[in-house]
């Protein structure tokens, strides 16, 4: 796959995890639909992992690092996973969004704070203005009357673990390909999230067409997003693929007005689009210098 075709590729798998899931969260407690894709993700990536000399070797130096695997399982699958969607039923799904569309510039300034990472005016820029017009277009849809402390707390950290895990796992793995990383690190979140889910898989278990559904988004979905998404991040870094990301709302608008669910995008939906792109540009637009410097990850960190 080509550099450039990256970002669009995760878009776009990214939309269609936005468009199964809330067709099952629907029907189906969410934290059941949490466990049942990662569950499902680890199987699949484990499975193709596995065929190969070269992948199972890959598997047993990510679990060697047992300390790395639960830390990075628990901040960036199940910590944030069960962060957003325990925030939805408090806060409402548009208020969440909201807060997730922060997350580059909270990627910004935990890499400023934490990781001594800085990203130059123009990417600081770019991210406060994709981050502003993303919030403005979660913001349309949000209801007053849906602030909650607790719930705001719950998605604000969440959003955070997610940016630190982010530059964590760029820092710690680089050396390991994400097709041997993954696998481990949903194993791991798959166990932290199956006690949270538990009371609702044995209280209201999912239908046999809900079960497919999970398969499906957890397999065929799920899988290749998170490839795809840990690739750019050890390419790019967590800035430029949270920045990548804020395009992914707008899409799945787009895909609603395709597909005749939606009405066609209103006039201020369509600015905070260009706005946001514009936001995007700036980001992940780089000189050719820059550009190649960039594709060099860090090296790794002392630690587990």
């Amino acid at each position: 796959m080509k550099g450039r075709a990256v970002p669009v590729v995760l878009v776009l798998l990214l939309a269609g995890t936005w468009l199964l899931s809330g067709a099952l969260v629907a029907a189906t407690d969410p934290l059941v639909v949490a466990v049942g894709r990662t569950a499902v993700c680890c199987a699949a990536l484990t499975a193709v992992a596995a065929s190969r000399p070269a992948g199972r070797d890959a598997l047993r130096r990510a679990a060697a690092a047992p300390g790395t695997i639960w830390l990075l399982g628990l901040l960036g699958f199940a910590g944030y996973a069960a962060g957003t969607l325990l925030a939805i039923p408090r806060i409402g799904t548009s208020l969440t969004n909201l807060v997730v569309a922060l997350m580059p510039c909270a990627s910004v300034a935990v890499g400023t704070v934490f990781f001594g990472e800085r990203p130059g005016a123009r990417g600081a820029v770019g991210a406060l203005l994709a981050c502003a017009a993303a919030a403005g277009y979660a913001a349309l849809g949000a209801d007053a009357g849906d602030l909650d402390g607790p719930g705001l707390l719950l998605v604000g950290a969440a959003t955070t673990a997610f940016a630190v895990y982010g530059f964590l796992y760029r820092r710690r793995l680089p050396g390991l390909p994400p097709l041997a990383v993954l696998p481990v690190l949903l194993a791991a979140a798959t166990c932290l999230l199956l006690p949270m889910s538990l009371p609702a898989l044995i209280g209201r278990p999912p239908t046999i067409t809900a079960t497919v559904g999970i398969v499906l988004l957890g397999a065929a979905v799920y899988a290749p997003a998170y490839v795809v998404q840990h690739r750019l991040i050890l390419r790019r870094g967590p800035v430029f693929t949270a920045a990548v990301q804020l395009a992914v709302p707008f899409t799945v608008r787009l895909g609603d007005w395709a597909l005749r669910t939606a009405p066609a995008p209103s006039a201020a939906e369509l600015l905070l689009l260009a706005v946001c792109c514009v936001g995007i540009a700036l980001v992940t637009v780089r000189p050719a210098g820059r550009a190649a410097a960039a594709e060099r990850p860090p090296g790794r960190l002392s630690g587990t």
